[in-house]
């Protein structure tokens, strides 16, 4: 259950700390006194939109924060699962900031809003007056129904999912292959000639890596011919009466004058000894390689038309081999679908209509589940309007036939009868907001039995209700919450009067900006409360007696 609420700079309210009881807990208020934003900050905790305008005017930050109480082996292992700290009580907060993304956490660890919506149901139900409208739609009408499934309905409906979306995929890759192979002779053409263009250039890694190199060095021979004929008139001739192993043989001999003065030039004396032996051995290769060279016009343009072939490929097909390769297996690959496109879409055919004739049996045993879950759903609900006064009324559920979809074929319509003789009609068409009020907390009464949701938090439950429906639909919250905790935002004297906690929420002005507070009463003060909420601010003793009375016989009603 949820044992304490912590709401800081969210809307009008600055700083809350409510410390809820087991049972029933009724809130009670002015309106805009802030009862339904408490209810607002709780949805925003557990996985509503977060919206940076509910941000106290002035702060850049708004905090909530839930602590629950829960034994629920089943949370316990989804917690686990989602590798989050197993402990009672669970923290859940939530930071909502005007700069950045809200944050929720759980036990100090942050949580997607995927993880969130997946935890929620284990702790807390809230029924709002939204809701309400959201029962009118045909689409919630269906997900109620089979929210009363077992496993197996569960399960038939993930697996029909899952097979509609395969269906689905097939059928527009059906559809996109056949308008293709409408033009695919032109298609074949030309694929036909691009791989044809690419194979018989028959491109190797040398294509890639020395071919360029290659071209540039025979298309530029003449100019290397030309430059080391040069280079060796420079080293071996006279220049201006300058040789240059003259120069060298001259510079030696002027340092081996000296050595006899100076020991440490014969180091220079030897190396350039070296350098000349080596510039006459280099001499020689160079002559040598200037020899070998020739110009070879035929393979010059042999060099131009490959690099040329490869360049206009790479233009077309890819920017390098690797591309190249890739768009040829991928052409061999659609000319190999396109050749035997007709083969592939028979056999697509075939497959999407085993799928759908899979489907088809799902669907029909999920309508047959459906419609069983129906007949148990109408005489629990007829049981339920009947404790709650709705006179004369009468459910049903009607099913009719539709194209099949992600949950089935079937439209499934709430039908009521509002009174004797009168015909069914569609919920939407026929409810008054009391009635859908009472028809919700049927419904609640009973998806609360079947799935031990610990707490339910009811928003204005009492809308378009007094006298003696009042008392009848606060006699039922009542025994709802002999085992589980409900919250309630209530302003009926008839299911104030049966609370086992009752908090008054105000406002006052601080500072010219209004706030909102809370405060749990005790048992004199709820009474003069509820005195207030007969009789208005002119209370008298007879009225603080009348509390007095409700609250006294109806702390005995259990049944």
């Amino acid at each position: 259950m949820l044992l304490e609420l912590n709401i800081e700079n969210f809307a009008i309210i600055e700083n809350m700390n409510i410390e809820f009881e087991g049972g029933l807990n009724v809130i009670t208020g002015e309106t805009g006194s802030g009862k339904s934003i408490i209810i607002d900050g709780l949805g925003m905790l557990l996985g509503d939109r977060a919206s940076k305008d509910v941000i106290n005017t002035g702060k850049d930050f708004c905090h909530i924060e839930g602590i629950f109480s829960s034994n629920d082996e089943n949370l316990f292992n989804l917690l686990k699962g989602m590798g989050l700290e197993i402990s009672d009580p669970i923290i859940i907060s939530k930071d909502i900031k005007t700069k950045g993304p809200a944050i929720t956490r759980i036990n100090s660890k942050a949580v997607t809003a995927q993880s969130l919506n997946k935890i929620r149901p284990y702790l807390i139900d809230i029924f709002a007056q939204h809701e309400s409208m959201d029962l009118m739609r045909n689409e919630s009408q269906k997900r109620l129904l089979d929210s009363f499934g077992d496993k197996s309905h569960r399960e038939n409906l993930i697996k029909l999912k899952s097979l509609v979306e395969e269906i689905n995929l097939l059928k527009s890759d059906y559809e996109k292959n056949n308008r293709d192979s409408q033009n695919k002779n032109r298609e074949i053409d030309l694929l036909n000639y691009q791989i044809d263009e690419i194979e018989k250039a028959e491109l190797t890694d040398y294509d890639e890596e020395n071919l360029e190199e290659d071209f540039l060095k025979e298309d530029n021979k003449t100019n290397t011919i030309s430059s080391l004929a040069r280079a060796l008139e420079i080293l071996k001739s006279s220049y201006s009466d300058f040789n240059v192993e003259d120069g060298i043989d001259k510079a030696i001999g002027e340092i081996s004058d000296v050595i006899k003065f100076d020991g440490e030039l014969k180091v220079y004396e030897e190396e350039l000894e070296d350098i000349k032996y080596r510039l006459k051995d280099l001499t020689g290769e160079l002559e040598s390689y200037n020899n070998s060279l020739e110009i070879d016009g035929e393979r010059l343009g042999f060099l131009r038309d490959r690099l040329n072939l490869v360049n206009s490929l790479k233009s077309k097909y890819g920017k390098n081999l690797n591309e190249i390769n890739l768009f040829l297996e991928n052409s061999q690959q659609r000319l190999d679908f396109l050749v035997n496109s007709e083969k592939y879409l028979i056999n697509l055919k075939k497959e999407i209509d085993e799928k759908e004739s899979l489907a088809q049996k799902i669907s029909e045993k999920i309508s047959e589940n459906r419609k069983k879950f129906a007949e148990s759903l109408t005489e629990k609900l007829n049981e339920e309007i009947k404790e709650l006064n709705i006179k004369n009324a009468a459910f049903r559920i009607d099913f009719k036939k539709k194209d099949l979809s992600f949950d089935g074929f079937d439209h499934v319509e709430f039908m009521i009868s509002s009174n004797l003789g009168q015909a069914f009609a569609p919920l939407a068409k026929i409810a008054s907001g009391g009635e859908m009020s009472r028809i919700m907390l049927a419904f609640k009464s009973i998806i609360a039995s079947k799935d031990n949701i610990p707490t339910l938090i009811f928003d204005e439950i009492d809308a378009g209700i007094s006298g003696k429906t009042a008392q009848i639909v606060g006699n039922k919250i009542k025994r709802l919450a002999k085992d589980r905790q409900i919250i309630v935002i209530s302003h009926l004297p008839q299911i104030v009067a049966l609370s086992d906690c009752h908090f008054i929420i105000e406002k006052e002005v601080v500072d010219n900006k209004t706030r909102s507070k809370i405060k749990k009463l005790s048992i004199d003060e709820k009474v003069v409360e509820l005195a207030k909420l007969i009789a208005g601010d002119n209370i008298g003793g007879a009225t603080l007696d009348a509390a007095k009375e409700m609250i006294g016989v109806n702390k005995n009603v259990t049944d």
